[in-house]
């Protein structure tokens, strides 16, 4: 197979397993502008992890500023970076409060995944720097 050109298959897995993080990132970070209209057991659910409600529109701004730097094709490699930082964050603050495994505190390590595997298939130049190899 020829390193430099994904097949259509991959790239189009990529894009679709890329799409659906970008389509859940722009969306919670959206959201954090519009606390107020949120229901009151997502209020109650962020009020648990002691974030102050005002800092959220600076935690969404970034969140969105990484979203975009992965979705343009030349910065993704340094928004799947930026992203993986966010998403630790997040891991981190469920952890803290000792939130279910499955539904909270994995959720962010599964669009790691989706961020990641995204990008693998998509681009070359990251199957080149870590290759998969035949046992």
């Amino acid at each position: 197979m020829d390193n430099q050109t994904p097949s259509k298959g991959a790239f189009w897995g990529g894009w679709i397993l890329s799409g659906l993080a970008i389509a859940f990132l722009t969306f919670d970070g959206v959201l954090k502008f519009f606390l107020h209209k949120m229901p009151p057991e997502a209020m109650a659910d962020a009020a648990k992890l002691a974030y102050p409600m005002n800092i959220m529109p600076a935690l969404g701004t970034m969140l969105l500023i990484c979203t975009l730097l992965y979705a343009i094709p030349r910065t993704s490699i340094l928004g799947a970076i930026l992203l993986t930082g966010y998403l630790g964050g997040a891991v981190s603050a469920h952890v803290r409060i000792m939130n279910p495994w499955p539904s909270h505190i994995l959720f962010p390590v599964y669009l790691g995944v989706f961020i990641w595997l995204g990008l693998y298939l998509r681009v070359p130049a990251l199957r080149n720097f870590i290759p998969l190899r035949k046992a």
